[in-house]
């Protein structure tokens, strides 16, 4: 491999029956109240994810998905990046517990892990509210189309869907479980920049 012939990269941590209800069960809560939520993830057996995680305040579910807490959660389940042997050397991603990741794939692998996902909580929760489909990508990865499925739960909205990766300072792709408060009697908002 040369720096100027990368390899696509995607890495995943399946959504399994199991976290869909963990999921379901944390997007019924205020997520704006800090400690409820906080101890919610707690009880489920989130913990800390430590000094070797790139981002602080960072939660590991039991399978190694990786959440972000907040005012909102969102909670990374697949990763669409390259790895050459200058800025992204190693398949970082790929090392990290309870994750996968296959070489030379391309953006079909990573809209599969979405599209798996969208079927998990769809099995769970029914049709989603909204299902929809709009151009995306990055400069890095590439054009490409990102689908956005979401619920509403209690008095939040649960989202499923691509976002750019802030690590690499936006370069790469990564797909999302999001959840955040969202009036009863709101529409919809663009779905792409609720999960952004």
């Amino acid at each position: 491999m040369t720096d100027e012939d990368p390899a696509d990269y995607v890495a995943a941590c399946s959504i399994t029956p199991h976290l869909v209800e963990q999921i379901i069960s944390l997007a019924q809560l205020p997520l704006g109240d800090w400690a409820v939520s906080d101890a919610a993830m707690r009880h489920l057996g989130w913990c800390e994810g430590g000094d070797d995680l790139p981002f602080e305040d960072t939660l590991v579910t039991a399978e190694g998905h990786l959440a972000y807490p907040g005012d909102t959660l969102a909670l990374a389940f697949a990763k669409f990046y390259w790895v050459d042997n200058d800025a992204w050397g190693e398949d970082f991603w790929g090392t990290l517990p309870g994750w996968s990741s296959h070489a030379n794939a391309g953006r079909e692998v990573f809209d599969a892990c979405i599209d798996a996902a969208v079927a998990a909580f769809t099995q769970r929760l029914g049709p989603p509210e909204r299902d929809i489909t709009a151009e995306g990508g990055t400069l890095a990865m590439g054009d490409g189309d990102w689908r956005h499925a979401a619920w509403r739960c209690g008095e939040n909205l649960l989202v499923v869907g691509p976002r750019h990766e802030a690590l690499s300072y936006f370069q790469f792709e990564e797909a999302v479980v999001y959840i955040g408060p969202i009036e009863a009697a709101a529409p919809l908002p663009a779905l792409g920049d609720f999960v952004s």
